[in-house]
């Protein structure tokens, strides 16, 4: 796989301080330097082919994803590239695919927990908590690539390429379904007696139970059958899939942070606005009292104002009466024969 120039800076910057923190003094040549550069590119791809380059695609309605170093679920939306121990969570109308490079679609049902446990490839777990999932996965009968896909009650480890996996939270039940390829080995976890019995699935059969039972035994397709439309759908997403790419890690980190850092800095401006809101208005509620007593003394100051003005005015007018009057009693007397 060719590295890309993202990737070829970092592994510049990386290489160039190790040199420097190793050799000291002395001055690496071009040849030694070009030789720690390629061991360095060599790794990464290495560990690149080891992996799955998993991918999240939100289909529909509230999709949420929390990665191991967070306690927080983050809601995302568009495609998300996910790391090993990321775990997945539909709501009540979400819907999502996870695929695997272009070896394997798998759709997450609504009311779902999924965790990527593990993504190598040589020993993939995807820990399913509650809800449902169905796949399509190329070719996994061979020892280099394997397949868990794990309940609370049952390990089914994946020999085969169709298959959908059920738990219930409320009746502890594990379906496990296999259609018309390939085949799943259904082990049940949990048995106090130690005597857990593997069970292998072949195409188009399907079992069913909970701890409860302590025999159960595989029948014909019936009630898992109502999977068969997603399974349609992820046939054809797998084939949609043949010019895949993976990913380098500065783009996957760019597409993280958009899905998830970006939004927890966001709700944590919104915390931080709301504290200071909440702060201020317990400040407000503190002052509250004096500052009514400020404007009620201010308004009996203008009222005090106001009664003086016009005690003032009546004042006035009173002094002029009398003088208008004066000039009436001359004219009266000047009248008079």
């Amino acid at each position: 796989m060719k590295v890309t120039t993202a990737f070829a800076c970092c592994l510049f910057l990386s290489v160039s301080a190790a040199a420097a923190g190793d050799s000291g003094d002395e001055e690496m040549t071009p040849q030694e330097y070009q030789q720690m550069l390629q061991q360095a590119a060599g790794s990464y791809t290495q560990a690149q082919a080891h992996t799955w380059d998993a991918r999240l695609k939100v289909v529909s309605g509230s999709v949420m994803v929390k990665s191991v170093d967070s306690e927080a679920w983050t809601p995302v939306t568009g495609e998300v590239p996910l790391e090993g121990e990321d775990s997945v969570k539909t709501g009540s109308d979400g819907v999502a695919e996870l695929y695997l490079d272009d070896k394997g679609a798998v759709s997450i049902g609504r009311n779902s927990e999924l965790e990527m446990s593990s993504l190598a490839k040589d020993d993939a777990v995807l820990s399913l908590k509650f809800g449902s999932l169905v796949a399509k996965i190329k070719h996994f009968l061979s020892d280099k690539l394997k397949m868990q896909v794990r309940t609370p009650a049952a390990v089914c480890a994946i020999r085969g390429t169709e298959f959908a996996v059920e738990y219930s939270l409320l009746g502890k039940d594990t379906s496990v379904a296999v259609f018309d390829e390939g085949r799943v080995a259904v082990t049940q976890t949990g048995d106090s007696s130690g005597a857990a019995q593997e069970y292998v699935l072949d195409k188009n059969n399907e079992i069913s139970f909970n701890p409860s039972q302590k025999r159960f035994h595989a029948i014909a397709l019936s009630l898992m059958a109502r999977h068969r439309g997603e399974l349609g759908l992820m046939r054809t997403r797998l084939a949609a899939l043949k010019g895949w790419r993976p990913l380098s890690p500065a783009k996957r980190m760019e597409l993280r942070n958009l899905a998830l850092k970006r939004r927890i800095v966001r709700r944590q401006i919104r915390r931080s606005r709301a504290a200071k809101a909440s702060s201020g208005a317990a400040a407000g509620a503190g002052t509250g009292a004096s500052g009514a007593a400020a404007r009620a003394a201010k308004r009996a100051a203008a009222r005090k104002a106001l009664a003086k003005r016009r005690a003032e005015r009546r004042q006035q007018a009173a002094q002029q009466e009398p003088q208008d009057e004066e000039p009436q009693a001359e004219h009266a007397t000047d009248a008079r024969p």
